[in-house]
């Protein structure tokens, strides 16, 4: 193996998900020889220096389950990177639906800790001696609610967003925003116990003494979702002022304002769920220790009162079943969409693997025109599903169809549990581990509590790396988010150090129809070239079968057969495998003078 400063290396980036450190090399060949034996070839090595980065397995060991319950602001953090124009400007249309969907977030988990509080509260309040109608307790939980959420605000300020190297003036705004909001809900939620009001009309819910109180709680499910759902709804409808108006143009107001819905919907239906494994297994150990419960009204803040043994009767224990019947409205709306379009239809996606990923690459490529026809009425339809589930079944529920709902809904909270705090159920695991590592892409900013970033980190490794191989000319290969990673690197940031000859080479990139297509104020023409002007020689490989690969202004596109040649249809994967990227960094070792791919005008491709 050739030795430090010996010219040439290859540095190779993966992609998302949880990957092996070996992962970036081509896959061993197994040969079956018998039912119990099997020979395995050793996977080929280049001749030149290689380094693999791997960058998600330290991301999960720094991060842990934390980095999960943070995923709907980390949502909000990437909306507000969406709503930017190029130039980094922020229009006050969007400014405005940026700031309330996030306030709303953080006032809904506020709501949430002061829920679970007095969860907790309500079942120990007997077996502790704490009189039920003692209104200290109950004050008490909003207040220390709010003031541990703005201290681990100010907490996050100082310890991850104010070290970012991209620290504009609007983080610190919105931290201050988002703190001052909580300490004022906080002391409003202690002086006004809106669990307390007397209210006959929909959402109440009669205590142990017959009277009907505020449902609170749900009524700020209801208004939090209705103040998003009607931007989500009205968004991409609205006409564009001016000339040259494009459905593209509009793609990322609206998914922007989708991103922000999902994120609310995310964070009631999770806390939802932890609540009612919360007050199953409280209630559960309080009656096995001989406690006695709810034998007097209590004080409450947000939480009506429901009874322990009627299952089912607290609304909140049925959110996540709405927020399921929400979710069928945009998949019929998309299906709707793409059923009635001549080029896509839905028949492929029914089919063999091949017509299947063709079809989900055409699908990815034409999200900015589907998006607007997809997103307002499928909110719409969630809307209404989810209205007319509660008319009908407010006060009618019951028997054992109700029962298998709750038990289901149990079922789901142990799972999310699993998931989030064991780290078991690793498919459910391993996708919310991709989804968060393309969310994490983006540095805190518009969301103070979002998820830390990996990309300073990354980028900083990769020079590094790069500094201690010591070469003079090297081959950057970044395959699908690691290709988003390695062309900001060279976008972004001067020369590896010692590096003469630097040539990016990506693979299954979705530098177009994901980031050009819905971050615009970053992925412009102009950075494209910038890539390309940095970069000694810059390759795309990507494939019609690739969902979100596709070619990339500035760069040689090259476009790989698939099934390949044995046969195998690769879809999104099989990069580091292809012979055609393989021969392309050998020839760049080489000195670049039997480069099969390249462009005969240079290094630039208009494609």
């Amino acid at each position: 193996m050739p030795e430090r400063g010996d010219g040439f290396a290859e540095i190779r980036v993966h992609g998302v998900g949880e990957q092996e450190y070996l992962s970036s090399i081509t896959s061993a060949r197994v040969t079956r020889l018998n039912p119990w034996a099997e020979a395995v070839d050793p996977p080929l090595l280049p001749l030149h220096r290689l380094s693999l980065i791997n960058w998600s397995r330290s991301n999960r060991r720094r991060t842990g389950f934390l980095w999960y319950l943070a995923f709907p602001f980390t949502l909000a953090n990437v909306a507000g990177r969406m709503l930017e124009r190029p130039g980094h400007a922020t229009a006050a249309r969007s400014a405005v639906l940026l700031h309330v969907g996030s306030v709303l977030l953080t006032l809904s988990q506020l709501a949430w800790l002061v829920v679970l509080g007095e969860t907790v509260l309500e079942h120990v309040a007997g077996p502790l001696g704490l009189p039920g109608a003692a209104e200290g307790p109950a004050r008490g939980i909003p207040a220390a609610a709010a003031t541990a959420l703005a201290a681990f605000i100010a907490y996050r300020w100082f310890r991850v967003i104010r070290v970012q190297h991209e620290v504009p003036r609007r983080s610190r705004t919105a931290a201050q925003l988002h703190a001052g909001a909580l300490l004022a809900a906080g002391a409003l939620l202690a002086l006004t116990l809106p669990a307390g009001t007397l209210s006959p009309a929909w959402p109440s819910t009669p205590g142990p003494d017959g009277v009907q109180r505020l449902d609170a709680m749900a009524l700020w499910i209801a208004l939090s979702l209705g103040a998003l759902m009607l931007p989500t709804i009205v968004s991409p409808l609205r006409r564009r002022a001016g000339p040259g108006a494009t459905g593209r143009s509009r793609v990322p107001e609206g998914a922007a304002a989708g991103l922000l819905l999902l994120a609310l919907f995310l964070m009631h239906s999770v806390n939802a769920l932890v609540r009612m494994l919360l007050d199953g297994l409280l209630g559960y150990v309080v009656r096995l220790f001989g406690g006695q419960e709810y034998d007097a009204p209590t004080v409450r803040v947000l939480l009506a009162w429901d009874d322990p043994l009627d299952a089912g009767d607290s609304r909140l224990d049925l959110f996540p079943l709405l927020a399921l019947i929400a979710l069928a409205g945009p998949v019929l709306s998309a299906a709707a969409v793409l059923l009635l379009d001549r080029r896509l239809g839905l028949g492929p996606l029914f089919g063999a693997r091949e017509p299947r990923l063709r079809w989900w690459h055409r699908v990815v490529a034409g999200a900015p025109a589907l998006l607007p026809r997809v997103l307002p009425a499928g909110t719409a339809l969630g809307a209404g599903g989810m209205g007319a589930a509660m008319i009908l079944g407010e006060g009618r529920l019951g028997g054992p169809w109700l029962a298998l709902a709750v038990l289901l809904l149990q079922l789901a909270g142990a799972a999310a549990v699993l998931t989030l705090l064991l780290g078991q159920l690793r498919t459910v695991q391993e996708v919310l581990g991709r989804a968060a590592d393309a969310a994490g892409f983006w540095p805190v900013r518009d969301h103070p509590l979002a998820g830390a970033s990996y990309r300073e980190a990354v980028i900083a490794g990769i020079e590094q790396e790069a500094a201690r191989l010591g070469p003079t000319r090297v081959a950057l290969v970044g395959y699908s988010q690691g290709s988003v990673i390695c062309a900001w690197l060279v976008a972004e940031t001067r020369a590896l150090r010692g590096c003469r000859e630097l040539h990016l080479v990506t693979t299954g990139s979705p530098l177009v129809p994901l980031y050009a297509a819905f971050f615009p104020a970053y992925f412009t023409p102009g950075w494209f070239g910038t890539v390309a002007g940095r970069s000694t020689g810059w390759a795309n490989f990507w494939r019609a079968t690739d969902p979100v690969g596709s070619p990339v202004p500035g760069a040689v596109n090259v476009e790989l057969t698939d099934p390949d040649a044995a046969g195998t249809v690769q879809g999104h994967g099989g990069y580091w495998n292809a012979p055609e990227v393989s021969k392309y960094v050998a020839a760049v070792a080489a000195g670049g003078r039997d480069s099969p791919y390249q462009h005969p005008a240079g290094r630039i491709d208009p494609t």
